[in-house]
């Protein structure tokens, strides 16, 4: 990691240090979700819970609130994020599921440990060339045939945040075009299955996307 990369990755740490207790407010659970992406959420959780066991990453799972979505759904489910009050919340919130801090680029389980792994809007502070170093991680802890699903805001460039969730936080949101994801994430070894793309409902500014994957 250089020394830029580790600059905008404790900035985003620190910002949602920040913002933790007033997300978990905000958002405590899926119900605010549009039903398009909560039906690729299901369909995600539907094939992994045919898996054996049915082990799920949530990568940058936040305050846990997908973790528990799935859970319910039949997944045993971990979650990892880099910000630790984040990680305080969820397991508060969620105390019999697993949680851990670390980093999606260097993650802490060993290879082949999961079915599935999901990144739901999690790689919005992710520039496009730091990709395929989280993509890879995700390839190396699935297992063959595992299922990925990722959510993310869709479009190009970055745009700029000034105040998250009733708190004075300046980040930078980075959006992601479906087609550049799809090939960082065949040379990680995995092949696209759906692709859903929507507009913006409020109060959601760019456009929406929710890809699944299946590890080759």
């Amino acid at each position: 990691m250089n020394d830029d990369s580790k600059m905008d990755r404790d900035r985003v740490r620190r910002a949602y240090d920040t913002v933790a207790d007033g997300y978990a407010a905000l958002l405590p659970d899926m119900r605010f979700e549009h039903r398009l992406d909560r039906a690729m959420i299901d369909e995600f959780a539907r094939a992994v819970v045919e898996s054996d066991p049915p082990t799920v990453l949530d990568a940058g799972c936040g305050t846990g609130r997908l973790a528990g979505y799935l859970s319910q759904r039949g997944c045993r489910v971990t979650g990892v994020d880099v910000s630790g009050e984040m990680i305080r919340n969820a397991r508060e919130t969620y105390p019999l599921l697993d949680f851990d801090v670390g980093d999606l680029a260097d993650l802490p389980y060993p290879s082949e440990a999961f079915a599935g792994v999901t990144a739901w809007y999690s790689l919005i502070h992710t520039p496009p060339q730091a990709l395929p170093d989280v993509f890879a991680e995700f390839s190396r802890v699935s297992r063959s045939g595992g299922s990925l699903l990722l959510g993310f805001q869709r479009g190009t460039g970055t745009r700029r945040i000034h105040g998250a969730y009733g708190y004075d936080v300046d980040m930078s949101a980075v959006l992601h075009d479906p087609d550049p994801i799809a090939q960082f994430l065949s040379k990680a070894g995995f092949t696209v299955s759906a692709v859903l793309t929507r507009g913006p409902e409020e109060p959601e500014k760019p456009g929406q996307a929710v890809m699944l994957a299946r590890r080759v």
